[in-house]
């Protein structure tokens, strides 16, 4: 168990700096190395790296613990031996289980502004032998829509706190069931320590089980909550797969498809991780317990999980978009790309021969 506390803290502590070092370049490399063709994307992109350097502080004032029990799934956080009272190390799992939410709604969101992105390229290339305009549905991520989409992933965190503070909060029923596995696997007593956890089928006073209709409508919540922005990522992220096939078929325009292509590989990266990341593990370690099946091993997975997620989510976008790989190659000297851009293609003939698209 040492060893395990050893390791945990190891890699949180570290996860943390390096979330912060990774999201600071990423959001300096956006601001001054971002080309205007970008447009309003660069805003959601700046959004996202400061969603996860919250996400790292809260994970490393927390240092959580995740774990099950027979019907149970709960966040633990050790108040003996940390600077922390428990009524705010209460709020911060809260405020990291949102974190959660937050993060899943940010690329579902991307994965929107992506597709509406391509289908205007895509109908901008038709319209040019038309000799027409029109802006399409990317309007709607014009400036003055930005505040409304930036809202969405607040308010989704918002009711993933209200659940896990309202709904799996503590109380003495809990306290009772988790108490033997606390100690045992990590050490603690439950008067030292916070969590946040949902118990299935609780044992009353009286020594009976029953079941818990709270939990189940918590656990309703959650998931129906992974649920939209799963299914948002799935639809966008096939549409936006054929779109980009498409373009790969036309003869024009190699710049802008070239960044559609860069951006679009970050995006299918960045959709990887919170699948294997969040949407897998997180699935499983809620539905398990319902039918008392072990799954220790994944919980304690998610514990490192939740620590390194926004530290690698960033590095998709740093390392297939050119603009900022090529611009962290030249200040670290690592290395000399021979053609990162498309020769005879400049921004400013870009900005004024295509629409902005990303």
């Amino acid at each position: 168990m040492y060893k395990f506390y050893n390791i945990k803290t190891t890699v949180q502590i570290c996860s943390v700096v390096l979330s912060i070092f990774v999201n600071s370049i990423s959001i300096c490399l956006i601001i001054t190395k971002s080309p205007k063709i970008m447009g309003t994307y660069r805003h959601l992109m700046i959004y996202f790296c400061s969603c996860s350097i919250i996400f790292s502080l809260c994970d490393a004032i927390v240092q959580p613990n995740c774990q099950t029990y027979k019907s149970s799934f709960f966040m633990l956080a050790d108040v003996k031996n940390r600077p922390l009272t428990p009524w705010i190390a209460e709020l911060f799992i809260d405020l990291l289980t949102s974190c959660i939410a937050v993060t899943v709604y940010s690329i579902g969101i991307h994965f929107i502004y992506r597709l509406l992105a391509l289908e205007r390229f895509v109908w901008w290339l038709k319209a040019l032998k038309m000799n027409i305009s029109r802006q399409g549905r990317l309007k709607y991520f014009n400036e003055q829509f930005l505040l409304v989409w930036f809202s969405i992933p607040f308010l989704a965190g918002a009711i993933w706190f209200a659940v896990t503070r309202f709904v799996f909060g503590m109380n003495p029923l809990t306290t009772n069931y988790i108490r033997n596995t606390v100690e045992e696997f990590f050490n603690l007593k439950m008067e030292d320590c916070v969590y946040g956890a949902a118990v299935f089928y609780p044992i009353d006073e009286n020594g009976h089980q029953f079941i818990s209709w709270k939990a189940f409508f918590g656990l309703g919540c959650y998931m129906t909550l992974l649920t939209i922005p799963f299914v948002t990522i799935l639809v966008c992220g096939v549409k936006s797969f054929k779109k980009v096939r498409s373009l790969l078929d036309h003869g024009e325009s190699d710049f802008a498809r070239n960044l559609q292509m860069q951006l679009y590989k970050a995006l299918i990266a960045q959709t990887v991780i919170p699948i294997f990341f969040f949407f897998i593990p997180f699935g499983f370690v809620f539905t398990l317990p319902i039918f008392e099946i072990d799954c220790q091993f994944l919980a304690s997975l998610i514990t490192f999980v939740i620590a390194m997620y926004p530290a690698i989510d960033p590095l998709p976008t740093l390392f297939f978009v050119d603009y900022y790989r090529n611009a962290i190659f030249e200040v670290f000297n690592v290395c000399r790309c021979k053609k990162a851009r498309i020769e005879g293609v400049s921004d400013e003939s870009v900005s004024r021969g295509y629409p902005n698209t990303v």
